[in-house]
């Protein structure tokens, strides 16, 4: 859980860790390109932190909700469908059939038990750079900067020429300071309403059914993708199957169909029988002598 919260503060943009240099950079970028674009980030960075530590918030914090029937009747449904029970790895619907047969030694636990070395270790290798690779290029000396570079390469240089800009220190703690508090308010709202509970979110959503159903439908992308591309491309694919079997595949047999009737007319005309060619021929010198006289 403490490697998950570092991750969550790190991708909600929480200083001093590594999200928050990158999420600033980006909004000061889109702000000086068009001020539009700064407010979409700014607001997609609340969203950002609200729904992370609402994650954070129903999975480490408050009761174990495994053992509860309606979860469990909820995830056998989720694994019937096609959609989501799908490839290797899936859920499997007796995974979730636990009988209390099992002995102390059993794989399954009614409680949540933290995972071993081989999973936390990595885990804990990768929440060092999430807190300390921020402070790459920031303009305050650091010997983790240092360490990173590679031998000989002069970052002395670079230093002087990014201080040589000036650096506004108004500038950056307004952009820095809107982009922490829309943080911040994100994550206020979601532990009041999945931590302390002094917020219902289902009221919220009876109240305002069409964001709620907005939201619970990921704004439609899925069913946008589906129309658009999936469905887009199957008609494309359609008219190009009823061009290969009527245009490429016509053209390929009309030709097979025309070498059969010419050999076959080949055929009879070579019969070996010397009376049938003495008629070709004449027939073929009556000709000329016809077109000849009318020329």
């Amino acid at each position: 859980s403490a490697t998950f919260l570092i991750g969550t503060l790190a991708i909600c943009g929480i200083p001093p860790f590594a999200g928050f240099w990158s999420k600033d950079e980006i909004l000061s970028n889109a702000f000086a390109a068009n001020p539009a674009l700064w407010l979409v980030g700014w607001l997609t960075a609340g969203l950002t932190a609200f729904y992370m530590f609402r994650m954070y918030f129903s999975t480490f914090e408050g009761e174990f909700r495994g053992n509860r029937t309606d979860i469990q009747a909820q995830l056998k449904a989720m694994a019937n469908e096609p959609l989501v029970a799908f490839g290797p790895g899936a859920m499997n619907v007796k995974e979730l059939e636990v009988t209390e047969g099992h002995d102390a030694h059993s794989h399954h636990s009614h409680e949540p038990h933290e995972s071993p070395i081989s999973m936390t270790l990595p885990l804990m290798l990768l929440a060092v750079p999430s807190i300390l690779v921020g402070l790459v290029g920031t303009p305050f000396h650091n010997y983790f900067e240092e360490l990173i570079h590679a031998p000989g390469e002069e970052i002395v240089a670079v230093a002087a020429e990014a201080h040589g800009h000036g650096f506004d220190w108004t500038e950056f703690l307004l952009m820095a300071g809107s982009s922490v508090g829309i943080g911040l308010i994100g994550i206020t709202v979601a532990s009041l309403m999945y931590l302390s509970k002094k917020i219902d979110p289902a009221a919220i959503a009876k109240k305002y059914t069409s964001l709620y159903q907005l939201s619970l439908n990921k704004w439609y992308f899925d069913e946008i993708y589906d129309r658009l591309f999936v469905q887009g491309s199957r008609r494309l694919a359609r008219q190009v199957m009823e061009v290969d079997y009527r245009v490429v595949d016509g053209a390929v047999n009309l030709t097979g169909l025309l070498t059969m009737f010419s050999g076959e007319g080949l055929k009879y005309l070579e019969n070996g029988r010397p009376q049938f060619y003495a008629l070709i021929v004449f027939g073929a010198v009556l000709g000329l002598v016809i077109v000849s006289g009318l020329t």
